[in-house]
C-alpha cells in the first residue's frame, strides 16, 4: 500500500497586466509558498481577495499547488 507525506504547498495569484499587440491578455503570477496543510480552500480564497484588493490589476485565477512524498 502506498503512503503519502504532505510536504508543502504553494498559493498562486494570476493578474491580467494589459494586453498584447494583438489583443490577448498578459499575465502575471505571484506565488506564496511554504504553505501549511491546516489551511482549508475557503481560508486560502479569502486570503487571495484580501491580498488582491492591494494590487492595481485585476485577479484572473487563484490555484494551490501541493507536494507530496510517495512512498
Amino acid at each position: 500500500m502506498a503512503n503519502s507525506m504532505f510536504l508543502g504547498a504553494t498559493l498562486r495569484l494570476k493578474y491580467i497586466t494589459g494586453l498584447n499587440d494583438k489583443s490577448e491578455p498578459i499575465f502575471v503570477t505571484k506565488s506564496y509558498r511554504n504553505l501549511n496543510s491546516s489551511h482549508t480552500a475557503e481560508n486560502l480564497l479569502a486570503i487571495a481577495s484580501a491580498i488582491a484588493s492591494l494590487s492595481s490589476h485585476p485577479l484572473d485565477s487563484v490555484t494551490k499547488q501541493e507536494t507530496t512524498d510517495l512512498s
